[in-house]
């Protein structure tokens, strides 16, 4: 017998959402996770008109869903017709990211053809005159163990920062999901580091707290990974097959299983984790609201709560903060910074 959609009735169901109980064809699934998106960019404000938005492309599936969903929505005037897209890319210097990506090149030259998106790359070894494979090496050279996450992650965050005042973007929309926000409560809360929820949400009030920060938006805040996959298969978008190797390592892996264990007992747990997650950021920022002192970086001036960031920390460890500073000082004294 053949179960129709609880949505429409009249299309085959296909999937169970088993967060609401309702079964619905791939059809109405689809309209669900376009309305979702919709509807958060709404609620939040994460897109007013004028402004200029960065959709960060990493190259798997969440990043180029992204890039897909924000541009149909603004075709459909779902988000303001105004906004203009900059999708870019950030090559970290390692093999890994970068077949991940070269997987997906042509999908991407296919939507900003369509949806009329601009499309850069920019590169660690442009940006930081290191790779962060030179980092990591510099690093494990030293018997310093850092793991390559961290270290991608945080010469990421500063470079999508140098970007965004390259492209003079207003926004920077990433491609985390439900699952990766309930994981980072999970790390968060296990880690014993309330003061990392002033950064969680969908606006993080602090990213915005100094003019070389541009603030970050999450579309996908509220989708499921599952949901994500199966809409970008259906649609045609590269899913990615090799995964990088460092993954395995990194501590949001076992808490992926963890997080799909307890979902079986509690289909809600993931959305209960990141409105929890909400409810602390609104505590923490509002204790410690006028209280962040942000000083500037002795070494390259970016903004930072000591007297060195995180990213001339991770240099110096590696032995390589001479040739950063060497590296960025023109463009320094060009900015009159």
């Amino acid at each position: 017998m053949v179960t129709l959609c609880d949505r429409c009735g009249v299309r085959e169901a296909k999937y169970l959402k088993a967060s609401s109980g309702e079964k619905l064809c791939l059809n109405c699934l689809f309209n669900t996770i376009e309305d979702t998106v919709a509807r958060t960019v709404r609620r939040f404000r994460l897109i007013t008109s004028g402004d200029r938005v960065g959709i960060a492309v990493s190259g798997g599936k969440d990043s180029l869903v992204l890039m897909y969903l924000l541009g149909k929505l603004r075709r459909l005037g779902r988000i303001p017709k105004d906004t203009v897209l900059i999708a870019f890319s950030i090559d970290e210097g390692q093999p890994y990211s970068c077949v991940r990506r070269a997987n997906s090149m042509d999908y991407v030259a296919k939507l900003t053809e369509e949806f009329n998106i601009e499309y850069k790359v920019f590169r660690f070894s442009e940006l930081f005159g290191v790779t962060a494979f030179d980092i990591a090496q510099g690093l494990w050279g030293k018997g310093v163990n850092t793991h390559m996450c961290t270290i991608c992650g945080v010469m990421r965050r500063r470079a999508m920062n140098i970007v965004g005042r390259m492209l003079n973007l207003t926004k920077i929309a990433t491609g985390h999901n439900l699952d990766d926000e309930a994981q980072t409560v999970l790390l968060n809360v296990t880690g014993n580091d309330v003061k990392r929820f002033a950064w969680f949400g969908a606006t993080p009030s602090n990213d915005v707290a100094e003019e070389e920060f541009i603030p970050r938006i999450k579309p996908l805040r509220f989708i499921r990974e599952e949901e994500v996959a199966l809409y970008a298969y259906y649609h045609g978008i590269p899913l990615m097959t090799i995964e990088c190797p460092f993954v395995y390592n990194n501590p949001r892996y076992e808490l992926k299983f963890t997080l799909a264990r307890w979902e079986r007992d509690n289909p809600n747990v993931k959305y209960s984790m990141v409105s929890f997650g909400d409810e602390v950021s609104k505590m923490v920022n509002e204790r410690f609201k006028g209280q962040v002192k942000l000083n500037k970086c002795i070494h390259c001036g970016f903004p930072t709560s000591g007297s060195v960031c995180r990213v001339c920390e991770l240099l110096k460890q590696a032995g390589l903060l001479e040739r950063y500073i060497n590296h960025i000082r023109p463009v320094n004294t060009q900015q009159g910074a």
